[in-house]
């Protein structure tokens, strides 16, 4: 929910600057310094998301997108209004919510804004586990619609890196209890008690070779 809370009082200031034609040049030169930082940051993301890498933490990587796209609404509210192509960027991260709100008051668009607000007010829910100093194992659902959790083996690398092992497993209910203890060097034996079935399974935490029995 914390991405929830930086979007919502990053357009909120944004609004009210706007309102107020707040003029700061200092603080928009910053903004804007910041913003571009957030944007590098936010396409290493990417790039490491697509090879299943990441920043440290669960929800790191929701946090800089959400600065990201926070700090374009502020320095909205700080510009004035022209035709540059600047403005048209900035006025693309202020216009979606706007956007989202005007279509959830006309009939033919209301259930489609509405699935697209649930969507973003009600993120994954991720839960680590932890199997070693090094090693732990993350539960994610996927969000509003989801009825099940996909489990996923996270090692930490470098400083301030993780890389991750994807769906080693799947539930169709949100598990209960949840027992593990390490066979060996590089390989992890879980229990894993849910509401409708029990998972006993060896997982390799550097290669994908795994044996289980339900």
């Amino acid at each position: 929910m914390i991405t929830i809370y930086i979007l919502a009082i990053c357009f909120l200031l944004a609004l009210s600057f706007k309102i107020k034609k707040t003029n700061m040049p200092e603080a928009r030169l910053l903004l804007w310094y910041t913003h571009l930082l957030f944007a590098c940051l936010s396409a290493l993301c990417g790039l490491l998301l697509l090879n299943n890498w990441g920043f440290r933490g669960s929800n790191t990587e929701g946090v800089i997108f959400s600065l990201y796209a926070g700090t374009g609404m502020m320095l909205y509210g700080l510009s004035k209004p022209d035709t540059s192509a600047r403005y048209a960027y900035l006025l693309c991260f202020f216009g979606f919510p706007v956007l989202l709100l005007v279509a959830l008051l006309l009939p033919p668009s209301r259930y489609i804004a509405l699935v697209l607000i649930l969507g973003f007010l009600f993120t994954d829910e991720v839960t680590r586990h932890k199997i070693d100093s090094r090693f732990s194992l993350e539960a994610q659902s996927t969000g509003l619609f989801s009825y099940f959790y996909d489990y996923n083996i996270v090692e930490s690398k470098l400083l301030l890196f993780e890389r991750k092992k994807p769906d080693v497993f799947r539930t169709y209910s949100q598990f209960r209890n949840v027992h593990m203890s390490k066979t060996g060097k590089d390989s992890v034996h879980i229990q894993l008690e849910c509401s409708r079935t029990t998972i006993d399974t060896t997982i390799a935490l550097r290669n994908s070779r795994q044996s289980s029995r339900k």
